[in-house]
C-alpha cells in the first residue's frame, strides 16, 4: 500500500523520484545503484569506442610516382577527416616490400591496409596469393593507382582468363595500362553509395593518367567513371569490391599530387576507409 500510494505521488506530481514519505528496500535501491551504474559504464564505453583511433597500414613505393610527398598527403589528408594513427611502409625497392608482406601476421593489429604501390613486375604466386589470403580472410582494404597494375603483370593466366588471377579478383577489376596525361572529369553513377557522400555529382581533376579498366567483375559495383577527353568511352575509375569475408574500396585516380591534395580525392578517401570499416565504426 505504500508503494502504491509513493508511486501515485510521483505520476501526480510528474516526478521521476521517489517522494520523501517513501523509501525502497535496500534490495531495491542497490538494483536501482547497480542499473544507474550499469548506464554510466555503457554510455562510457561507447564514447571511447567512438575516440578510438583507427590502426591504419599504408603500403606505398617503388617507382614512377612521387611515393614520399604522396604517402604524407594520403596519411594527414585523412586523418584531418578520420581518427587515424598510421604505421608507414615506405619500400624503394620490390624486394623489399615481398619481404615485409612475407611475415608472418604483417597485418595483424590494423584495421584497415591501403596500398598506393606499383610492383608491376612481380610474379611469385604464392608470395601475391598470402597478400591477397589477408584481405580474404576479412582484412579491409584501399587500393590506389598503380596498385591496379601490381602484382598481376607478370602472372601467367589460368587456362587463358585473365581475369582469374588473385590479384584481379581482389581488386575487382582488370586494367593493364593508361592513356595520356590530362585532367579527368569523375562522373557519379551510383551517387547514393557511401563511399560518393559529400563528392560531387561531376569533377575534375588538375592533372591526371586515366586507367584503361578492360573488365569489371561480378563482385565489384562501379561508382564512378573518368573521361579524359581522349578515351572512345569514359572508363570506370572509382568502385567498390567484394573479396571473400573483405571489403576493397578502389581508385585509379590519384598519379599526380595535385590531384591527392583536392578535397574532393581526400573526402573521398576518407569515405572509402569509413566503408571498407564499417564494421569497426
Amino acid at each position: 500500500m505504500m508503494l502504491a500510494r509513493a508511486l501515485f505521488k510521483c505520476e501526480s506530481s510528474g516526478s521521476l523520484l521517489f517522494t520523501p514519505s517513501f523509501k525502497p528496500p535496500v534490495l531495491m535501491q542497490l538494483k536501482i545503484q547497480s542499473f544507474i551504474l550499469s548506464l554510466i559504464l555503457v554510455a562510457a564505453s561507447i564514447a571511447v569506442a567512438a575516440d578510438k583511433p583507427l590502426k591504419a597500414l599504408l603500403v606505398t613505393g617503388e617507382g614512377y610516382h612521387d611515393y614520399t610527398a604522396q604517402k604524407k598527403i594520403i596519411s594527414e589528408g585523412i586523418s584531418k577527416r578520420l581518427n587515424v594513427d598510421w604505421t608507414i611502409m615506405h619500400h624503394k625497392k620490390p624486394e623489399q616490400c615481398k619481404a615485409d608482406l612475407s611475415k608472418k601476421g604483417w597485418a595483424d593489429g590494423y584495421d584497415v591496409v591501403l596500398y598506393n604501390i606499383c610492383h608491376a613486375r612481380e610474379a611469385d604466386t604464392e608470395f601475391i596469393d598470402s597478400v591477397a589470403a589477408v584481405h580474404s580472410a576479412g582484412k579491409p582494404a584501399i587500393a590506389l593507382h598503380c596498385t591496379m597494375h601490381s602484382f598481376h603483370w607478370n602472372v601467367k593466366a589460368k587456362n587463358g582468363d585473365q581475369s582469374d588471377k588473385t590479384w584481379v579478383k581482389f581488386l575487382g577489376v582488370r586494367s593493364r595500362n593508361h592513356g595520356p596525361k590530362a585532367p579527368i572529369t569523375v562522373k557519379a553513377i551510383k551517387k547514393d553509395h557511401p563511399v560518393l557522400k559529400g563528392i560531387p555529382a561531376e569533377w575534375k581533376t588538375p592533372e591526371g593518367e586515366l586507367y584503361n579498366v578492360l573488365e569489371v567483375l561480378p563482385s565489384a559495383t562501379a561508382l564512378a567513371t573518368g573521361d579524359n577527353g581522349k578515351v572512345k568511352t569514359p572508363q570506370v575509375c572509382i568502385w567498390v569490391n567484394k573479396f571473400g569475408k573483405g571489403r576493397v574500396f578502389s581508385t585509379t585516380l590519384g598519379h599526380h599530387n595535385s590531384t591527392m591534395s583536392t578535397k574532393e580525392y581526400l573526402d573521398l578517401l576518407a569515405n572509402g576507409v569509413r566503408w571498407v570499416t564499417q564494421k569497426k565504426q
